[in-house]
């Protein structure tokens, strides 16, 4: 009884200890699993702009949106590499524009007014963004009847309400940061000492009899940095130790590439489809369905063919030939009389069109104005009365060239294609001259499964070896006598300098920990392996990291005053006496130069020398490599430059140099954090 007492008494407090218990676990997995998804959220950030994140949704809604524009524009569904890394650029510079610039444009009061943006529209201060969207492509000018047309068939309910008002954005955004590079370029002039030195550097060219003595000449160990000397320095100077996110990598390539006996296996299927090519009654025919490239199917003079195929006749065949790693067989499929330029106009009518492309074709049969007509009826604007100019047969479609080659100048037709419906007006044909079709069969000799699977075992066999750390990688590579590749990798960088397609490897860099190797990544049809042997983040080099660079440059330093001691004279000649030194002239030096014959990249010994005395012996000046004493040994005056000429550079080099810096600075006051480059 006292028992069962005991667990009633105690039961209370034993199930309370439960659903305690029950509850916080609850709780922590609750907190573990919002943690999960915070660090999720982290992961997924494309960016940050001005202590804004940019989510890798949003990142992703804009470049579909701007990507849709383009399809409009361009009329086609798909994008090339380079494109869509122009249109993730455009979306990028869409959200530090939002996020970054119009905030900070609209606290200096800046703004696009109604007035102004009609005006950019239709009035004297067009918009660029305007003149070069809707330019002429035929001369390259703005097209305002083209806008007008666009501007006709604008719909809220379609594709054209949303391009035209991307265009209005752009064309607000270019303007007011045009206004804002207006203002900070007001703050440039060149004033009186400006211009009254650069005239002088500008018209003066100087010689000098030089002597000098390299750092490394002086031993390592008759100099001392300390620890202490490094830390001041690294604090003194810490802005030059800012730095941007990048990556350092080493990979090794294991080259996919055929076989000697992938190349005996292509000789022995080249010579089957020699042996059919050559007895083919239509080589163009054969061509069309063996060649793994397409056929040219262009007819050619004789001068602009190779030697090889012009002394073809009849039913021969020049080749099989192999160029690197693919054959070629070529064979004349076709000799006709043909011009080399032609000459047209034509309207340009939707297909189906055939009643209103009949009633043209009689319309100027009996002397209608072609122009007229034309500008009135044909979907093509940009050529001006329908003119075309001067073209030869391959520039334009098939059909229109056929219907050419059959119409004598002056004749009026009609021609289907898919283009569309044209009526056509021949205006230009030059006399006709025996030209030939040459079909050509292509076969690229490729590696085989086996010469894969080879080249796969080996990188499988590496990877193994590396054991997924960079120690590993290096050891690899040194027990396997491979050849290894070594790259920084900034985090605006989409690929691998000379490396086309290796965004694979710039995403892995990015997103893996320093000194994990990777996994076999094929690109282009060879295996690359890479190991991440440095890290660095947005920010600044730290103080243990810069010590090797702040050491060189101390060293130096200390060894300037050893040298400066060494170089000790009354005159170059008991200097060179001293020293065992030569005495190097140098001509031709102008103030703006960096580099000198025979001496190297000193910009500080030409800055001297420039501003030496004929005759005088300079004191020691520290450079990029060394120590060096002169004497200047004449000073000419060209008088090339003159006040207004040097006003005018200035002033122009004050102004490129606003809009390159500009950007910077404003990019660098919005604290901008790419991450871009983790995931595209």
């Amino acid at each position: 009884m006292a028992s069962l007492n005991t667990l009633r008494t105690k039961g209370g407090v034993i199930v309370t200890i439960v659903i305690f218990l029950a509850l916080l676990a609850f709780l922590i997995g609750d907190i573990f699993t919002s943690g999960s998804s915070l660090m999720n959220s982290r992961k997924m950030r494309v960016g940050e702009i001005d202590g804004t994140n940019v989510e890798y949704i949003d990142f992703l809604n804009k470049s579909d949106e701007i990507s849709n524009i383009y399809k409009m524009m361009w009329g086609r569904d798909a994008f090339s590499a380079q494109e869509q890394e122009m249109i993730y650029n455009m979306a990028w510079q869409q959200f530090i524009m939002q996020d970054a610039y119009l905030p900070g444009f609209e606290k200096l009061g800046l703004a696009v007014s109604d007035a102004e943006q009609v005006d950019m529209v239709d009035g004297t201060y067009l918009s660029p963004v305007i003149t070069s969207t809707f330019a002429n492509p035929a001369t390259g000018e703005f097209d305002v009847q083209f806008l007008k047309a666009f501007l006709a068939q604008v719909n809220v309910n379609d594709g054209s309400y949303a391009l035209w008002s991307f265009l209005r954005n752009q064309m607000a955004e270019e303007r007011i940061m045009s206004k804002y590079v207006a203002l900070v370029s007001g703050g440039f002039y060149a004033n009186a000492l400006e211009i009254a030195h650069g005239l002088k550097v500008s018209n003066e060219t100087y010689a000098a009899d030089v002597i000098g003595r390299e750092y490394y000449t002086v031993p390592d160990s008759l100099v001392k940095v300390t620890p202490a000397q490094v830390k001041q320095y690294y604090n003194d100077n810490k802005e030059a130790f800012r730095q941007e996110a990048s990556r350092d990598i080493e990979y090794v390539v294991f080259d996919v590439l055929p076989s000697e006996a992938d190349y005996a296996e292509a000789e022995k299927i080249v010579n089957d489809i020699a042996a059919e090519f050559a007895t083919s009654d239509a080589p163009m025919q054969y061509a069309l369905l063996n060649s793994q490239t397409k056929p040219d199917q262009t007819y050619y003079r004789q001068d602009q063919l190779t030697a090889e195929v012009a002394a073809l006749e009849g039913a021969g065949m020049a080749g099989p030939t192999l160029n690197g790693d693919e054959y070629t067989l070529s064979r004349i499929a076709d000799v006709k009389m043909l011009p080399d330029t032609l000459g047209a106009q034509h309207i340009l009518l939707q297909k189906g069109q055939t009643a209103l492309a009949d009633s043209l074709v009689t319309v100027l049969r009996n002397g209608g104005d072609f122009a007229t007509l034309a500008a009135q009826y044909s979907l093509d604007q940009y050529s001006q009365g329908g003119d075309l100019g001067r073209f030869t047969p391959a520039q334009l479609p098939m059909e229109f060239t056929d219907a050419a080659m059959k119409a004598n100048v002056g004749d009026i037709y009609t021609v289907d294609s898919d283009a569309g419906l044209q009526v056509v007006k021949l205006t230009y044909k030059t006399r006709p001259v025996r030209k030939v079709q040459v079909a050509t069969v292509t076969y690229k000799v490729d590696p085989s499964a086996a010469t894969i699977q080879e080249a796969y075992q080996k990188a499988s066999t590496f990877v193994t070896a590396a054991a997924g750390t960079a120690e590993g990688f290096a050891q690899a590579v040194s027990d396997q006598m491979l050849s290894k590749r070594t790259v920084r990798i900034r985090n605006t960088d989409r690929m691998i300098n000379g490396l086309e397609n290796s965004k694979e490897i710039v995403r892995w860099a990015f997103n893996g920990k320093a000194g994990e190797v990777s996994q076999i990544m094929d690109i282009d049809g060879n295996y690359y392996i890479a190991a991440l042997t440095g890290v660095r983040e947005k920010g600044y080099v730290s103080e243990k990291d810069a010590t090797a660079e702040i050491t060189k440059v101390l060293m130096n330093k200390e060894k300037a005053r050893i040298l400066a001691d060494e170089l000790a004279g009354a005159t170059l000649d008991e200097v060179a006496e001293k020293t065992g030194r030569e005495i190097r002239n140098v001509e031709n030096v102008e103030w703006n130069a960096f580099y000198l014959p025979e001496i190297g990249v000193e910009p500080q010994l030409v800055g001297a020398i420039t501003a030496g005395t004929v005759g005088e012996l300079s004191q020691p000046v520290e450079g990029v490599n060394g120590v060096y004493r002169f004497v200047v040994t004449d000073a000419q005056t060209t008088g090339v430059a003159t006040e207004e000429s040097e006003k005018v550079r200035l002033e122009t080099d004050a102004v490129n140099f606003v809009l390159q810096r500009t950007m910077q600075a404003l990019n660098e006051e919005s604290d901008i954090t790419d991450l871009r480059v983790k995931f595209f």
